[in-house]
């Protein structure tokens, strides 16, 4: 019986993450990727799981050979002008995520958000956002596992998704093999 309902609830996320995904807007993601193609270096951040979910996209631009940080680690080089923050945060209300990008506003380096709601003190910050809806209403309807405000586990689950296929692209954009992913993974583990 429990892994009738397990896999139920899972059926059912994976659906209302696949609807969530479909939502990005192409021209938003293709700006993100232009961005940090851009940059000189990539400071990457968020609170609590949407920081998680940072943590992951900035392992794995480090290990695509980008010049990554984040904010709040004690290898956190200071943000300038030609650099870009990236911000994920569902509510985009998270305190310590709005100071990051203030001072990074106040260095003029570029501010990318990545959110659920485009409406938010971190929003009105960002040079450039990237809108994933989980708050919307038919997808709060469609989907009766729900956990968190705003919906946030939904979300996260499709951010992490989402920075996943935004490897993707830079991979290929910058004709690397996915092989140098795995030569660069650490080894002190």
């Amino acid at each position: 019986m429990i892994n009738s309902n397990l896999v139920e609830i899972v059926t059912a996320q994976l659906g209302a993450v696949k609807l969530l995904v479909s939502r990005i807007e192409n021209a938003a993601s293709g700006k993100l990727v232009e961005m940090i193609l851009q940059a000189d270096r990539i400071f990457v951040t968020g609170q609590g799981r949407s920081g998680l979910v940072a943590q992951c996209f900035a392992t794995r631009l480090a290990q695509m050979g980008l010049n990554v940080h984040i904010p709040g680690l004690a290898t956190c080089q200071r943000i300038e002008k030609p650099d870009l923050l990236i911000a994920i945060s569902c509510s985009g209300t998270t305190m310590t995520t709005i100071e990051f990008a203030q001072t990074s506003r106040n260095t003029e380096a570029k501010v990318a958000v990545v959110t659920a709601l485009g409406k938010s003190t971190l929003a009105a910050l960002a040079d450039h956002i990237v809108l994933i809806p989980s708050n919307d209403r038919d997808i709060r309807n469609q989907c009766k596992y729900i956990v968190g405000p705003n919906n946030n586990t939904l979300f996260e689950e499709a951010a992490l998704l989402y920075v996943d296929a935004v490897v993707c692209i830079l991979l290929e954009r910058k004709g690397i093999s996915e092989n140098i992913i795995s030569q660069r993974h650490t080894n002190l583990e």
